[in-house]
């Protein structure tokens, strides 16, 4: 048996890709990782290359995404993840209060990973689906002067507003 010597990388743990430098996938924020990993241990679940691959996909991404289209962006290519996978772990990631479902207007889910972002709600363009991000902590005050009055403890709130973006409703 070969003695290790300190110049040799040290053994990747069983939730460390392999790539942990892949464009296609850059390492999430170390901080986000270890909450997740404790959620994980925490809720009895596994922890896996293939979740760090999703995760550190879905922490990457700055758009609002389907579930579909981030399955098939990862079940191709090296880095490649099974779509069960890629759904159990998005899961795991909204249970765990690191992503965020959002409904478009034909109500599907739409996700957006919310860990280390300050509250923020949702105007939907029913024309061409654009999503529109907007800061209202009157509305989130509102929300908990209301809880309170009522007794109400509150786990989340979400405001999303239907109608037509600038330019769908310039298109009129």
């Amino acid at each position: 048996m070969r003695k290790k010597t300190s110049a040799e990388p040290p053994a990747l743990r069983p939730w460390q890709p392999a790539t942990p430098a892949c464009p296609r996938h850059p390492p999430a924020d170390e901080a986000a990782w270890n909450a997740f990993l404790a959620f994980l241990k925490k809720s009895g679940s596994r922890v896996t290359a293939a979740r760090r691959i999703v995760f550190d996909d879905v922490m990457s991404r700055h758009d609002h995404f389907r579930a579909d289209d981030l399955a098939a962006d990862l079940t191709k290519g090296a880095d490649r993840v099974s779509r069960g996978t890629v759904y159990r772990t998005l899961s795991l990631m909204v249970r765990g209060g690191f992503v965020r479902a959002v409904r478009d207007g034909d109500l599907h889910s739409h996700y957006e990973h919310v860990y280390g972002h300050g509250p923020h709600e949702h105007m939907v363009c029913e024309r061409c689906g654009a999503f529109v991000e907007f800061q209202a902590p009157e509305i989130s005050r509102a929300i908990e002067i209301r809880c309170r009055e009522k007794s109400f403890t509150e786990r989340l709130h979400r405001l999303t507003v239907f109608g037509l973006c600038k330019r769908c409703a310039g298109k009129q």
